[in-house]
């Protein structure tokens, strides 16, 4: 299965965000050979726990309420469907 792409995050193996992985997925419950190694802002507390593809597709987001880039970095005048893609869909 290959990985989800990101629009704003087009190389999250290379960055690090995203590394190679058995863990299982907090969110969906699998291990699909990778897991998200960035922030995530909310209540509940993650390590390495979110598989890409419950970020890709906004499961982790309204499961957890999850955000994967901090809101107070964007300018004003960037688009509200721009804001939510980044924040809700794209690794940190």
């Amino acid at each position: 299965m290959g990985l989800p792409q990101f629009r704003y995050h087009p190389d999250p193996v290379r960055s690090g965000s995203i590394v190679e992985s058995e863990k299982k997925c907090k969110s969906c419950g699998q291990s699909r050979g990778y897991i998200y190694t960035g922030p995530a802002y909310c209540e509940e507390d993650f390590d390495d726990d979110i598989c890409p593809w419950c970020i890709a597709d906004g499961s982790a987001h309204k499961k957890f309420r999850a955000e994967f880039v901090d809101l107070n970095g964007f300018r004003d005048g960037v688009p509200q469907s721009a804001i939510e893609e980044i924040s809700q869909r794209t690794p940190g």
